[in-house]
Formats: C-alpha cells, structure tokens, sequence
C-alpha cells in the first residue's frame, strides 16, 4: 500500500472512531454514556456504585443514572428557604414547582432532589443536588454526557389525563434497590392493579411482577387495586421483608421470600394509623440499639414503629382494630419527605410558615 493510500486508510479509520464515539458505547455495567430520553423524574434510590435510580411516571420506565458526585461532607446538612431558593435556580416562582423526593447520595452525602417546574403540558423535570457549600447551596445536575441505562414497565396502567386521578402518575409511587434487584412499587394494567416490579440490575429484558392484596381496616375491606405509597426493604428477627404503607394507613408486611414473580401475593396487615392520611416515607434505622421504623404521614404526625413488632404482629382482618405498637411524635411537626442522611441524622423537607426548609435531624430526637 502506498504511503498516500495508508493516510487515507487512516483518515477513513479516525473519522470512523470519530462517528463511532459519537454513538455511545456500551459500558460494562450494561450503562452508555449519552443524553437518556425521560418525560418525568420523581421517586429515587441510590444504589452501588453512585448509581441513582429514577422513576419515570409518565415514559414508564426506571432511569439508572451514574452520579459521581467527589464532594465529601459530613455531618448535619440544613437550608432554610429550600423551596424559594429551588425557585430562583430554576427561575420560577416557588408556587411553580414540586419537590418530589429527595436521596442522600452514599459518599458524598449531598442531598438530591427531584422536582417538577411547572404543571401539565409545559411541566419540566429537573435533578438538583444540595450541598453544604454557602455560596452556592444548590446546583442543577444535568443529565446529558452521562453513564445510563433505562429499564421499561412494560405493564403501565394507561395514561389517562382526563381522569379524576391519573392512573399513570402511580405506576411507580416508590422505588428501592436490594439485593442486585431495583424494586418499584406501584400500579400496573393486570386485573389485580397494585404491584411489586423488579429489575436485576444492570437492567436485562426480564420484569418480574407481584399482584398484592391486603386487608384495608378503615376501608373495611381486601383490596388489590390500591398502590403502595412507601416502602422499605428489612432484615427483621433474620427475615427479609417488604414493609410498606397505604393510604388511609395501613402498614402492611410482606415476606421476600413469598413475593414469587408472576404469584398473587396477600400481605400481612399489621398496623392502622388512622384515615385520611397517606404515608409519603418509611424510613428504617437504629435508635437506642433497636430497629426502628419512622413512618411520615401527610396529614398525621411522625410515628415510630419497632421493627420486631412488624415481624410478630398479627394480621388483622376486622374493622377497627389498630394493630401493633406506635409512638405518635407531636414534634417536629410538618415533616414532607425524610431519608437517612448518616448513622446519626436523618433529613427531611419540613413545611414551615414561611415555606420548606430541608432540616437534619438527629435520630435520638426521634
């Protein structure tokens, strides 16, 4: 080959790379580096490897976002004015947006959020990270030129505006990582609505579902086509299990290793909190050496559950009974979200007078 044939051989071979790069390679994690397509942004989960979950309500699907975030910080992290100073980043009035959830991202330990600017068709959804820099305690985290992978829900309810509650808003209403597997709590199109997805990540093809069922105290009946409204995932007295939260309240307990891909699962209801009121967080950690649960409600106060109590106690199948044990905390009061921050704070998005604060607070006060 003659040496002017070899340069154009190579110009040909470097344009290719060129292109090549340009389309986005697949990483080893099942991730690609690129700009993911996404309508909505609205419950998190990290998991390993800086790696935050994101449920999208509205393109039906789970984001799996890689977050390198090289800050490290310790400690209490707090911000007054959290929803006007959300507000002017995104240059909008703070009657304009939706804080939906936050995660505590685990080596930086900044605080992420997800939030909705504007409403409708012209509704924009937004990643912020909080940060314990005065400067500039709040940055947008763009998600362009970023590590990524996608995994679709292909069983959504339908998307339904013109009804009183759009059923695709609770195809995923929360979301956790365990055990290699993504869990996303929510609704679906099958005949026994309210379910339990799981994707092992990285994302494969493969979905696995769970229809529930559960006795609904105040309601005074089983229900299946009620969504879960918060969950955890817990190792109790050597078991493994799903604890999660209804509106107008049961606290139901599942067993893991019941919630069989493609089965009917019926919970184990072992607490009513009372009607009208909806839990937004189960958050477990230790207090004092034991396990404990903190429930937040919307409309009721904090409460505390043990966590033995949930592995022990009974299922109830009757009207007006209440179940296991709850300390009812009278303070602090207007808690919206909350997540562990670190072994001794957990963080929350309080409503004040003036607006939301995002406030850490120690959970021996709790």
């Amino acid at each position: 080959m003659s040496r002017g044939n070899r340069i154009s051989m190579g110009l040909v071979v470097a344009a290719a790379v060129a292109v090549s790069i340009a389309w986005s390679w697949p990483e080893p994690s099942g991730m690609t580096v690129g700009n993911p397509a996404f309508k909505s942004l609205g419950q998190m989960a990290f998991g390993p490897g800086n790696v935050l979950f994101i449920g999208d309500n509205t393109g039906a699907q789970v984001l799996a976002v890689e977050i390198a975030d090289q800050a490290r910080g310790t400690g209490a992290i707090n911000l007054a004015g959290l929803d006007a100073k959300v507000a002017q980043v995104l240059g909008v009035a703070p009657a304009d947006l939706q804080i939906n959830d936050l995660a505590v991202h685990p080596a930086s330990k900044n605080v992420y959020l997800t939030v909705t600017r504007g409403a409708g068709a012209s509704a924009v959804p937004v990643l912020l990270r909080v940060t314990r820099n005065a400067e500039r305690p709040i940055e947008e985290v763009p998600l362009t030129n970023v590590k990524y992978s996608t995994a679709a829900i292909t069983n959504a309810p339908a998307d339904d505006p013109s009804a009183r509650r759009n059923p695709r808003t609770s195809t995923i209403t929360d979301i956790a990582f365990a055990d290699g597997q993504v869990w996303v709590a929510g609704l679906s199109n099958e005949e026994f609505a309210s379910s339990f997805r799981r994707f092992s990540f990285p994302f494969g093809k493969t979905m696995e579902t769970s229809t529930l069922e559960i006795y609904h105290v105040s309601h005074r009946a089983s229900e299946t086509r009620s969504p879960v409204t918060s969950f955890t995932i817990q190792q109790i007295n050597g078991k493994k299990y799903v604890v999660a939260g209804y509106t107008c309240t049961p606290i139901v307990a599942f067993d893991v290793a019941g919630l069989v891909p493609g089965k009917h699962v019926v919970g184990r209801t072992v607490a009513e909190l009372g009607a009208g009121n909806t839990p937004t967080d189960l958050v477990p950690f230790k207090r004092d050496g034991k396990d404990v649960i903190m429930v937040v409600n919307n409309r009721r106060p904090l409460m505390r559950i043990d966590a033995s109590d949930v592995a022990t106690g009974q299922a109830l199948t009757t009207p007006e009974v209440a179940g296991i044990a709850r300390a009812t905390l009278e303070q602090p009061t207007g808690i919206t979200q909350m997540a562990e921050l670190d072994a001794t704070y957990v963080v929350v998005v309080q409503r004040g007078a003036n607006g939301l604060d995002l406030k850490s607070i120690a959970k021996s006060a709790l």
